[in-house]
């Protein structure tokens, strides 16, 4: 087995026995919840004294007086409940504590050196119960997005350019996605994990056509090929559209044509993942 220390994931907290309280992404209806749901026995809805900050696009509690509104998770095999807290959280970011909850110790993650590095959290309604749906980038950023899908002609080059700048804003919030959804040591195996999600395969099928030129990475001259019954084939087409962007010189109206059908079909496929995900309950 791995060594959690040297993948920056958590060690496990000293008694496994405690529930948990949770106030970021493991809550119902965030983007981690479904790790831990059918974990979980019981769950409470309850309010702490202590304030949280934001680092990274995720929350981290503080010793500063405040409130803040989660849940206190019990569940039916503790052991492999907090193997999987452990795995979704990155030993840079969090470290566990316990405190009381109407007079009954659990477990809780606070922040690493919660003070530096980290920031208010602007949002009224986050500074006391956080919700990762409102996240600039799944959220404005995705707006924006379609705006400019909606509104604009692409044409060579200054349209190409912009287009570039919309996949690649897409892409990153795609990537915030996959890191607070799978956590995973390296960025190509958070991808594999969500071309194995059933709603991608769903999203593939509702919003893609099959019919995408093969595309070449630039470095290996590997060619991919989109093939709908193959999601993770699909979802690595999409990925080297990415990374040919950051090395393209010159265009051809074929590159403008393949890459906006991308744009297009990944945004619908990625805010309809978003809708799901975040009504988990």
């Amino acid at each position: 087995m791995r060594n959690r220390q040297q993948n920056n994931n958590l060690k496990e907290p000293r008694d496994k026995t405690l529930g948990f309280f949770t106030y970021g992404i493991l809550k119902p209806g965030q983007i981690a919840y479904s790790k831990i749901r059918d974990e979980i026995e019981e769950k409470i809805e309850c309010e702490i004294n202590y304030s949280m900050l934001h680092r990274d696009g995720v929350p981290i509690l503080t010793n500063k007086q405040g409130k803040t509104q989660g849940y206190t998770y019990y569940f039916k095999d503790n052991e492999r409940a907090y193997n999987i807290i452990c795995e979704s959280f990155s030993n840079k970011l969090y470290r566990w504590r316990t405190i009381e909850i109407d007079d009954e110790e659990v477990n809780v993650l606070f922040g690493v050196k919660a003070r530096q590095g980290s920031e208010p959290i602007e949002d009224y309604h986050d500074q006391v119960n956080f919700d990762g749906r409102r996240d600039p980038l799944f959220k404005e950023g995705l707006e924006l997005i379609r705006e400019n899908l909606e509104g604009e002609h692409y044409s060579w080059e200054k349209g190409f350019f912009k287009l570039q700048m919309n996949y690649m804003l897409l892409w990153s919030a795609i990537d915030r996605y996959c890191r607070l959804r799978y956590n995973k040591e390296k960025e190509h195996e958070n991808r594999i994990e969500m071309s194995k999600e059933k709603v991608f395969r769903d999203a593939l099928e509702k919003y893609a056509n099959n019919e995408h030129r093969s595309v070449f990475n630039t470095e290996q001259l590997f060619e991919n090929r989109f093939e709908m019954d193959n999601p993770k084939h699909c979802i690595n087409y999409y990925y080297t559209l990415r990374c040919n962007i950051v090395h393209r010189g010159k265009s051809s109206m074929r590159d403008i044509d393949m890459l906006e059908q991308a744009t297009r079909e990944l945004l619908d496929i990625f805010e309809y993942m978003l809708d799901d995900v975040f009504r988990e309950e």
